[in-house]
């Protein structure tokens, strides 16, 4: 069982977590430094402490790499659900307090950009989004969660977005944002 962290040390597994998903690769010691505005001696400290607390390893060749739990959390939460109208989402309760996830994807409602069924997307947990994000919601009107492109429109109103020429998009003034589309993956 992996060891609590600090918040100091929560906000670095973060940025390195973000870092990989967004590179493939963990960051330098100077480049954590550069990030929080802190010397490379409290970065190397802080990083030796996520290793002992079981967050980190070192490889062969002494390069830093994230736990076989960490990596496991980070990529392998495929967690199919079945509504009564056919396979959907995952329910978010069941990544909770894991800064991301992934999860294979049922539906073909973003096939126009090329995100189909049996891809992999890995997301970013958030409740804010940018204008034109894909992001994983629900709305008061539907609670059921979807994959769509957010448009914020100049009055306020919320048009959700499916990548899908056959499906309408959803105009709501109340958008529950769960998470963020940060990079899909396709297996052949």
């Amino acid at each position: 069982m992996m060891q609590s962290l600090t918040k100091r040390q929560k906000e670095i597994l973060d940025y390195l977590m973000s870092t990989f998903i967004s590179t493939s690769r963990l960051p330098t010691i100077s480049e954590i430094s550069r990030h929080f505005s802190f010397n490379k001696r409290a970065s190397f400290e802080v990083v030796a402490a996520l290793e002992k607390k079981g967050y980190l390893k070192k490889s062969e060749d002494g390069s830093l790499l994230l736990s076989d739990g960490e990596r496991q959390d980070l990529i392998n939460q495929r967690i199919p659900h079945f509504e009564d109208e056919g396979f959907s989402y995952i329910r978010l309760k069941d990544v909770e307090n894991r800064p991301c996830f992934s999860m294979q994807i049922f539906s073909d409602e973003m096939k126009n950009i090329g995100l189909v069924p049996g891809d992999e997307g890995i997301f970013q947990k958030t409740d804010t989004a940018e204008n034109g994000e894909i992001i994983l919601c629900s709305t008061a009107e539907r609670e059921t969660l979807m994959l769509r492109r957010l448009l914020i429109r100049p009055d306020g109103l919320y048009d959700l977005i499916p990548e899908n020429d056959t499906m309408g998009k959803t105009t709501t003034n109340k958008v529950t944002i769960h998470a963020r589309l940060l990079m899909s993956i396709r297996r052949y």
